[in-house]
């Protein structure tokens, strides 16, 4: 197998043997079983921590919300809290993905598509078990049809991966300027609360409103919040800007993954 290393990066211009792409199912499958032990740690609930947390957290704010007399309904700030739950873990996974660019893998420059494929399977993996809890509360407790369930599911699993891709695009500035991710866990707390997460879209009004017609979490909750069938404001959102909107951002989210090879580049002792 031949190998170029030049200053725009590391390929392999006459492609990988079968042999080279069974390894790197393996290495990717390693790097996805590391982040998992990554993420549970030597807790002893483990795995069921993806469930609990996000069920945990929608029920302290249901219980709180309920004690201030706001009277939320049940179902809408359950699919919102779960989904930004969702959407803030993915895009702070992107913006640090650049932190072990190694995928676990000391002996040798991993692929970038070994990466890549574990990224993707953890992503994947990850949103299906953070929804599985909050979907089993809405069709045993609230009666949610299972279109809203569906719903939930897929579309949490699409923005995942959408906003795991626009968080790469800032990894690089992220890796340089460690101050970045600081500013990035403030602006994800001012955006749980200005977002419709603990409060349908319609309830907000004015340059609150407005400004959430360009927040790219809106559109997810909002369109789950109408398959639940609960209060929601997607079919007034879902015209011609929003759909250039959501357009611009898969753009972006494929550009995050496919300049995570320049990106590993930049930032290792090979450039």
């Amino acid at each position: 197998m031949k190998r170029v290393i030049d200053h725009e990066g590391c390929r392999e211009p006459e492609g990988l043997s079968p042999k080279e792409m069974q390894l790197d199912r393996g290495r990717a499958i390693f790097a996805f079983k590391r982040k998992i032990k990554v993420t549970v740690g030597r807790r002893y609930l483990g795995v069921a921590w993806l469930v609990l947390n996000p069920v945990i957290t929608a029920l302290i704010y249901f219980f709180v919300f309920t004690v201030i007399r706001s009277n939320p309904n049940s179902t809408s700030l359950l699919i919102g809290i779960c989904m930004f739950a969702i959407f803030s873990s993915s895009f702070k996974s992107g913006v640090n993905s650049l932190v072990d660019f190694s995928g676990g893998l000391r002996a040798e420059r991993v692929r970038t598509r070994v990466l890549t494929m574990s990224m993707v399977g953890y992503r994947g993996f990850e949103s299906v078990i953070q929804t599985s809890g909050i979907a089993a509360i809405l069709i045993l407790g609230l009666g949610v049809g299972w279109e809203g369930i569906i719903s939930l599911v897929f579309l949490s699993l699409i923005m995942a991966f959408i906003a795991e891709g626009l968080g790469q695009n800032l990894s690089i500035l992220a890796k340089r300027v460690p101050d970045i991710a600081n500013i990035i866990n403030h602006l994800l707390l001012l955006m749980f609360f200005a977002s419709p997460v603990l409060y349908p879209m319609s309830m907000t009004s004015g340059m609150h409103y407005r400004v959430n017609e360009y927040n790219p979490f809106t559109y997810f909750v909002e369109a789950v919040r109408g398959y639940a069938e609960v209060e929601s404001a997607f079919a007034d959102l879902w015209n011609v800007q929003t759909k250039l909107i959501v357009g611009f951002l898969v753009i972006l989210a494929f550009r995050g993954y496919a300049t995570l090879d320049r990106q590993r580049w930049e930032v290792s002792s090979w450039s």
